[in-house]
């Protein structure tokens, strides 16, 4: 369970030696472990009713009855409230208004990497991306007027989430009543043993602010316009007096009425999940995805040359991603060969439900082996370990999206909200890079890869060479 020995990793070593149905318990939970495509296909979408809760930890609060859940968290009715309230923020029209933002921290970021590249420096490439992705993060969930890159104090708060605090989840799994101790005792312990807790005391003083900016705008006559972001859009929808105490014994997909508002608590609890999921994922994306282009030039040349006939001003337009399908493809088959959210590809058994002759009892939590998934070569053909962006281009492997086969993001209604988000972060930064630069292997990159983390996989380092293209 240390940082250089991620347990998803451990999953598919248990998963060759037990197969793709197995078991194990922290402290009094029962988790089930699978890999097997058609048992994820019913519990994440065909029987999704009987499995709409996520695994949690003890730490995390309890779902249905604590102010402060996410929407990563919550389940049931609430889930559904959260889930229907954050769903705009995603729509094609609010990515096209958000577009313009993250052209400028890409271009910031750019300059950042001329630099390097002006004095033939080598760099881990992952570090940018980090700032990066905090920096769109920052301005468009919290309203941050500039993106701090390299200067943001938000980095070393948001980090050891991923890099740290591992044993509290392992001392709260293992002797549950700590968890209250834990909670309350937060604002005095150091931020590296539970940062989550400072951070949501950051983003409550930022909620509070804009509150009180929104009452001086009223009381001097301002009309509120269009939702700046993700704050704005949340407080929009605040209520004091939102019963958060809701039963979820007949929840379903077809009986359900949403209550459109949020309490102040939820509108903290929001803003701090899609700070934390859009900071790290995205960050390892790319850093993957540039160690691939950088390992595999030929492959990297076809997508400068895409790039090159589909962007050919110099901003990039929304519509302009879209036709960056080969780009896609590459994409695709980074989150093939390195899955990021694993962490998320869990469910927990709402009531006694038996599938496929497996007895999941109420209450036990079901874990996907992402990464045996995804390299399964009985799914992928023998050549499942290489990087071939090609084999997505075949509408052939369309079906592995939907049949439980390919989860990168997750599967049914609880997939990742801020997908299309991420996807377009990704497709701008690359496609600004690779209009101007050329990714180089150097003797200090490795191949492969190592791997290390707990909440997500991430490469100890990647390190590369940039080197400006003659076009």
């Amino acid at each position: 369970m240390d940082h250089e020995n991620s347990p998803f990793l451990k999953y598919g070593e248990w998963t060759k030696k037990y197969g793709p149905i197995y078991g194990f318990t922290e402290g009094p939970l029962k988790t089930i472990v699978i890999s097997d495509p058609t048992l994820i296909n019913e519990i994440f979408n065909k029987r999704f009713e009987d499995f709409y809760g996520r695994k949690l930890r003890p730490i995390s609060g309890d779902p249905e009855k604590d102010r402060r859940i996410t929407l990563f968290a919550a389940q049931g009715k609430r889930w559904k409230r959260l889930r229907t309230l954050a769903s705009p923020s995603f729509s094609n029209n609010s990515l096209r208004k958000l577009e313009g933002t993250i052209q400028e921290c890409a271009a910031e970021l750019l300059w950042e990497i001329e630099k390097k590249v002006r004095d033939g420096e080598e760099m881990d490439i992952a570090m940018f991306y980090e700032q990066y992705s905090l920096g769109v993060i920052c301005r468009i969930v919290l309203g941050q007027a500039e993106s701090r890159m390299f200067q943001n104090p938000l980095l070393a708060k948001v980090k050891p989430i991923f890099d740290g605090s591992w044993h509290i989840f392992l001392i709260t799994g293992i002797f549950p009543p700590f968890t209250q101790v834990f909670r309350k005792l937060s604002k005095y312990l150091p931020a590296k043993l539970v940062p989550s807790f400072k951070i949501f005391n950051l983003i409550e003083i930022a909620v509070k602010a804009r509150i009180q900016q929104r009452e001086t705008d009223a009381q001097n006559g301002i009309e509120p316009g269009e939702p700046q972001d993700f704050i704005d859009l949340f407080l929009d929808a605040k209520s004091d007096d939102v019963d958060y105490h809701e039963t979820n014994s007949d929840f379903s997909k077809q009986n359900l009425k949403v209550n459109r508002q949020l309490t102040f608590d939820e509108v903290i609890s929001q803003c701090f999940v899609f700070v934390v999921a859009g900071f790290d994922t995205t960050a390892l994306s790319l850093s993957y995805s540039t160690y691939l282009l950088a390992t595999h030039p030929e492959i990297q040349k076809k997508l400068q040359e895409e790039v090159d006939r589909e962007c050919p001003d110099p901003e990039i337009s929304f519509d302009q991603l879209s036709k960056l399908k080969y780009m896609e493809c590459v994409m695709k088959e980074t989150l093939r060969l390195y899955p990021l959210g694993v962490v998320a590809n869990t469910r927990k058994c709402m009531r006694e439900t038996t599938i496929n002759g497996v007895t999941f009892e109420e209450g036990m939590n079901i874990q996907v082996d992402t990464w045996t998934l995804h390299h399964n070569p009985n799914i992928w053909g023998d050549d499942v370990d290489e990087f071939k962006p090609e084999r997505w281009e075949s509408s052939s492997l369309d079906h592995l999206e939907h049949n439980g086969s390919y989860i990168p993001f997750g599967s049914g209604p609880r997939q990742c909200i801020g997908m299309r988000l991420a996807q377009m972060e990704q497709k701008i930064l690359l496609a600004q890079i690779l209009k101007e630069y050329t990714f180089l292997t150097t003797r200090n990159t490795q191949i492969p890869l190592r791997l290390k983390g707990k909440f997500t996989v991430s490469p100890e380092s990647v390190v590369v060479k940039m080197e400006r293209r003659n076009v």
